[in-house]
Formats: C-alpha cells, sequence, structure tokens
C-alpha cells in the first residue's frame, strides 16, 4: 500500500459564461493508493463503494492479487477499509467468494451496514476472528453464476462483524410450475440486487430490483416479479420488480414496504412489462422512491396499491416512464407523481434513475437517458445518451429544473455515455461516469461535472482520472479514482474547503492574477510561489518567487492556480484559451 498526498482537486459548479465567477475548491485532500490490486483489467469493477461514518471514510472495491496481507479466494473477493481522516488505514476486512459491496451506509455509532450482491458462499471477514458464512445458492446442476443473491452486515466502529443476513429470491411458484420455464442466463433466472440501504427512523432500509420472489421472515408478505411469454409459444421469462425492503435487528427481512411490479404471463404478456431501474432516499420522516418502468405497473405501498398506465409499444420501441414516490413513514401514506412518458426506439437499459438524495427541500435525482427526459421533454441527449440532474420540490414532487451533460459520446452505435455515481456537498452535486465503446467496454473518456443545486448551473470538470465513487457526509467528500486501464484505485478525502475569490485577510488580500482568460502567459501582481493544478488535483506547473508563468503548453480549459506569498495562500481559477 503506497500512501500519497495531494494538494487539490475537484472544482464545484460555476456561473454559466464567467470565468472568475465564485466557485468552491476542496483543498487540503489526502490520498491513500492500493496498486495492483487488480491483476486482469477485465476484473476492475464499475465503482466503488465509499461512505463516512463519524470521523472515518469506509472504502470498499474488489481484488483479484494479494494485497496488505489478503489474499483472494477467487477473482471477484471484496474488501472494506477503514480510514481516518488523515487517510491511515485503521482495520481492513476481506470477503472471501464472488461478492460484491454495492453500498455503504452509517450506523448510529461510527460503524456501518454493508451491502451487495454474491452467489454461492461468501465469508465475512471480521477483525476478531470471527468468520461467518453465508449461503445463497447451492441448486445441484444449477449454474450459480447465472443468480445473484444479497447480504446485509453490520459493522462496529472497529471491524467487528456483528451480523450479516442474506436476502435469496426462489422462483415464482406459479412460473415454475409450468414446466417451461425459461431461464434468462444473461440476467439471471432468480435475482435480488441490493443498490441502496438507508438508514431512516431507526430503520434499516433496502432498495433493489428483485427476479422471481422474496417473503419476509415472518411469512406474511410476499414480492413477486412480474413474468411473460418471450416468444409467444410456452417458453416463459421473469421480469423485473423493483422493491424496498425493511430489514428487522437481525438482519431479516421484516416487512416489504414497496412493491412495483409488472404483470405475470397468465395475462398473456409477450414482452416484459418491468422496472428498469429503482432508487430511494430518505429524510427524518419520509421515504423517496423513483423508478423507470416500461409496460403497466401495479405499485402497491404499505398494502395500499395503485397503477402506472403506461402500455407497451407496438413499434419495437419502448415507452419509458418516471414514476417518484414520496411516501411518509409514519402515516405510511404516499403521494405518486408520474412524469412525462417517453418513447425511444435505443435499449432502454441505458435508461435508469442512478441515485436520489435530499437537499434542503429538494429532491436531487441523477441518472441516464436517451432521446427527452421524462421529467422534462424540454432536455434532450446528445448522440444516444446523457446524464442528467434533477431538482424537484419534496414537498409536492413538482419540478424545480433539470440539466442534461450535453456530451457528445460519438457514434451511437459505437460509443455509449454510462453514470457511476453522484454526491451533493453543500449546495453542489457531483456526477461523474464515463464514455465507453460498446463493443468490449473499453473506456473512451472520463466524464465529472459539477452542478449548482441552487440554479442548475452545469459544468465539466475534465478530470484525467476515472472516477469511480464518491461519498459525502455534509462536512467532507471523498473520491475514488484512477487512470485506465485499471492496475489499482486512490481514495482521497477533502475537509477543508475555501471560496477560490475568497482571498484571506492581509497580504493575501492585494494578490491578482491575470489576464484572466490567459493565452499565453499568466501574471501575478507581487511575487508569488505559485503552482498551477487541473481540476482533478494534478499539479502541472511550479515556480518560485515569480510574477509569471508560461501556460502556453496548457489545453483549453479551466484550472487552478495557488499563489503563496509571505507566509499566506490564495486560490483562483483561470480559464486558458
Amino acid at each position: 500500500m503506497k500512501k500519497t498526498v495531494l494538494c487539490l482537486a475537484l472544482l464545484a459548479a460555476i456561473s454559466a459564461g464567467s470565468a472568475a465567477s465564485a466557485a468552491t475548491a476542496l483543498t487540503g485532500g489526502k490520498s491513500v493508493s492500493l496498486d495492483g490490486i487488480l491483476a486482469d483489467a477485465e476484473n476492475a469493477p464499475a465503482k466503488n463503494v465509499m461512505a463516512y461514518s463519524g470521523n472515518s471514510l469506509y472504502a470498499s472495491g474488489n481484488f483479484d492479487t494479494p494485497f496488505g496481507g489478503m489474499s483472494p479466494l477467487t477473482t471477484g473477493d471484496a474488501f472494506i477499509i477503514k480510514y481516518s481522516t488523515g487517510m491511515v488505514e485503521q482495520w481492513k476486512v476481506q470477503l472471501m467468494g464472488t461478492a460484491s459491496v454495492t453500498t455503504i451506509v452509517a450506523d448510529d455509532n461510527g460503524g456501518i451496514y454493508v451491502g451487495g450482491t454474491f452467489a454461492d458462499i461468501v465469508e465475512m471477514g471480521s477483525t476478531d476472528g470471527n468468520i461467518q458464512s453465508i449461503e445463497g445458492y447451492q441448486e445441484a446442476g444449477v449454474a450459480t453464476v447465472f443468480k445473484a443473491a444479497s447480504f446485509v452486515a453490520h459493522y462496529n466502529a472497529a471491524g467487528v462483524l456483528l451480523d450479516v443476513g442474506t436476502v435469496v429470491p426462489t422462483h415464482d411458484p406459479a412460473l415454475d410450475a409450468t414446466g417451461m420455464y425459461f431461464p434468462d442466463a444473461e440476467y439471471g433466472d432468480t435475482q435480488f440486487a441490493l443498490s441502496k440501504l438507508l438508514v431512516s427512523g431507526g430503520k434499516l432500509y433496502g432498495v433493489g430490483t428483485l427476479k422471481g420472489q422474496i417473503t419476509n421472515a415472518a411469512a406474511t408478505e410476499t414480492a413477486t416479479s412480474g413474468s411473460y411469454d418471450a416468444f409467444g409459444i410456452g417458453l416463459y421469462m421473469p421480469a423485473t420488480a423493483g422493491v424496498v425492503v425493511e430489514f428487522g435487528s437481525d438482519l431479516t427481512v421484516s416487512s416489504i414496504p414497496v412493491v412495483a411490479t409488472g404483470k405475470t404471463f397468465a395475462d398473456g404478456l409477450q414482452s416484459a412489462e418491468e422496472v428498469v431501474s429503482m432508487s430511494a432516499t430518505a429524510s427524518d420522516s419520509n421515504l423517496y422512491v423513483g423508478f423507470n418502468s416500461i409496460g403497466n405497473i401495479d405499485v402497491n405501498v404499505f398494502g395500499t396499491k395503485s397503477a402506472i398506465d403506461n402500455p407497451l409499444s407496438v413499434d419495437g420501441g419502448y415507452n419509458i416512464a418516471y414514476t417518484i414516490m414520496s411516501i411518509g413513514l409514519e402515516a405510511k401514506e404516499s403521494n405518486i407523481e408520474t412524469f412525462d412518458i417517453i418513447h425511444t426506439n435505443v435499449d432502454y437499459i441505458s435508461t435508469a434513475i442512478n441515485d436520489m438524495a435530499v437537499a434542503d427541500d429538494n429532491l436531487i435525482i441523477t441518472g441516464l437517458f436517451q432521446s427527452s427526459l421524462g421529467f422534462d421533454q424540454s432536455v434532450n441527449a446528445v448522440s444516444s445518451s446523457d446524464m442528467y440532474v434533477v431538482s424537484l420540490n419534496a414537498a409536492d414532487l413538482s419540478l424545480n429544473w433539470a440539466k442534461a451533460t450535453g456530451y457528445n459520446e460519438g457514434e451511437a452505435t459505437d460509443y455509449e455515455e454510462t453514470i457511476t455515481g453522484s454526491a451533493i456537498l453543500n449546495d453542489i452535486a457531483y456526477i461523474y461516469g464515463s464514455n465507453e465503446q460498446k463493443s468490449d467496454r473499453a473506456k473512451q473518456a472520463s466524464l465529472f461535472y459539477s452542478v449548482n443545486l441552487a440554479d442548475g448551473t452545469l459544468e465539466s470538470m475534465n478530470p484525467e482520472d476515472y472516477i469511480f465513487g464518491m461519498a459525502s457526509d455534509g462536512a467532507s467528500i471523498a473520491t475514488a479514482h484512477t487512470t485506465v486501464p485499471v492496475s489499482g484505485i486512490t481514495f482521497t478525502t477533502y475537509g477543508e474547503f475555501a471560496s477560490v475569490n475568497d482571498i484571506a485577510a492581509g497580504k493575501a488580500q492585494t494578490m491578482s492574477v491575470y489576464p484572466n482568460p490567459v493565452a499565453d502567459v499568466l501574471r501575478f501582481s507581487q511575487p508569488c510561489n505559485v503552482k498551477l493544478y487541473s481540476l482533478d488535483g494534478k499539479q502541472l506547473l511550479d515556480a518560485t518567487g515569480t510574477t509569471a508563468l508560461d501556460v502556453t503548453g496548457l489545453g483549453k480549459g479551466v484550472y487552478v492556480v495557488e499563489m503563496e506569498c509571505d507566509g499566506e495562500t490564495a486560490h483562483s481559477k483561470v480559464l486558458k484559451k
């Protein structure tokens, strides 16, 4: 393990059209790099998962080569590491077996709940040496790679595994009884894919997509996904449902408060009516759930049923609905808002509600879309797809604004824009992903944007590294980033924030940089020690006791200059023409 220090990284949103407008810089960053944890670049995860708890950062990912005293059992082992605020490792544990961590959330005591997916048997590591084994699918003659179960584990602040539970879906009995059940090898014949854990009102909730059937521990509630006759000749396929489950103190499913699912093959369906993506977030008293779907969807919220009317397309394309729900956890009442239904002839898999968060009185939603955005049809994707950020009024779910990144990924048949995740710090939302080649998923460009939540002003951060994860606790923010091809991951945390235009009192008040924008030489009002950084924190230039800095060799874009004079430091953002 190698420790490095990164002095300056990410910039937040800038007012449109003004290179000298106020921005928020993240300074004082500290980094740790895990080198060589992936021998095979194809094993690189789509994202790394992080969360703050207390004053610590928890980070997770996958590895296939020995590192830090851990040796992988498979090519898909996972790790969980706790870092102090100075990015000093406190402890780490290994999840031995085919497992991926998809979500981490803080408990109330400095520990964490960890959720993810697995296939057959995984041994959950613990710092006290008491490993607990979990079991998913052990069916004779069944290739477990086609199945996915989920786990939830609770670790205390010292890394001791307190408890672990699993959600292992079974076949829909009616579908299984046909004798013509046709497993979907690409997406799994049964699966519960846990995407997010939430803590609200002292209760732990899990959000995910389901194929098959799950039942709560008391066997009083059941969620069953839809299904359809794939070819109209009696070959049956499962469709995908979206569910929210509540976990009890023993991490078993105690209730299933939300189920969104399509019809079944018994209704004569020959195409899937299903939930495409599902996410959620929570405040102290409300649960907010969002999903994209195709076809007519039945929604059950705490036993109250409603319907999303969205007939399947007849021309081979897809009608995609955007649905947001605000659910009162005490009254168990819901407000359901379905936005515009968008038609697309492109693969609907590239439409997703990726994440949701509450910021002040607003609900912030991020995701990926094609053609027009369901929240606002005046927002259109460039090429085949775009990432988006939407702000809704949390009280009535009305639209405040909607923004798309507008990145042109190239020919839609060859390239595809993907979203990895998002995070919010103060009044800035960050959204990140990449442009990939469809044929082999090779990454073509790193995409990273900041959005001012007050007015929706969006700016590209133009990072050199690919960002695979972010986490925020309201006072600090962290990133997981790497170069491509992937050989390791760097985790960086930031806890000190200052406006680049808020110059400190004293001599710093006299520091200034000009011209801005600049074409060739950047000049300073007095001799300074100068460092120039890219927006992802890489130092590109430096000089000592200078009044001029040649930037001719830099590419067009936004940079940050750090000026130090007589022991005082100031930062300024500059635009290279």
